[in-house]
């Protein structure tokens, strides 16, 4: 799709932002990630993507951070919101470099603030790994201990999100 700013019937003002979503949330390298190009102005190589719905357009944009605002009118939220996105990037690629301690049994444990979390190797090869969350065991199988701490992170952040809410 191509810029949308000199579009006829493309409104410029009265857009929600429904969500921000970071490109490399996997951790994918700078190299590897599949960034976007925003749909307002054309800008290449977004790695947080706004989504932004207007009554007008029902399918919606996936802009940049300026375009956001000027779409918003809101020069204060959008960036808010893309910081909040990128710190949790940040804290996310830095979860499996903590230092994780190894219980009697050999399995890497961690104290995060109020999560006690364990991640245990199950069955014969190829072997797969669970969760455990304050001694609650998890449901899903992960194929590598390394998404298992990654899965431990995620569930954090949600536990955290609706204890806050």
């Amino acid at each position: 799709m191509s810029a949308q700013w000199n579009t006829p019937n493309v409104p410029h003002k009265g857009w929600k932002c429904l969500d921000v979503v970071d490109v490399r949330a996997n951790g994918e390298s700078e190299d590897d990630a599949n960034y976007e190009v925003c749909q307002m102005c054309g800008q290449e190589r977004i790695r947080f993507v706004h989504i932004m719905q207007h009554a007008a357009m029902p399918d919606g944009l996936r802009v940049g951070c300026i375009c956001a605002e000027k779409m918003s009118d809101d020069y204060v939220a959008p960036k808010l919101r893309e910081r909040e996105v990128r710190n949790r990037s940040t804290r996310r690629a830095k979860w499996l470099t903590r230092k994780w301690k190894v219980s009697r049994k050999g399995h890497p444990w961690l104290k995060a603030g109020d999560y006690h979390v364990v991640v245990c190797s199950e069955g014969r090869p190829p072997i797969q790994y669970r969760l455990f969350i304050n001694e609650r065991r998890g449901q899903k199988l992960y194929p590598s201990e390394s998404a298992a701490k990654l899965a431990a992170f995620d569930a954090i952040e949600k536990m955290k999100a609706r204890a806050e809410s």
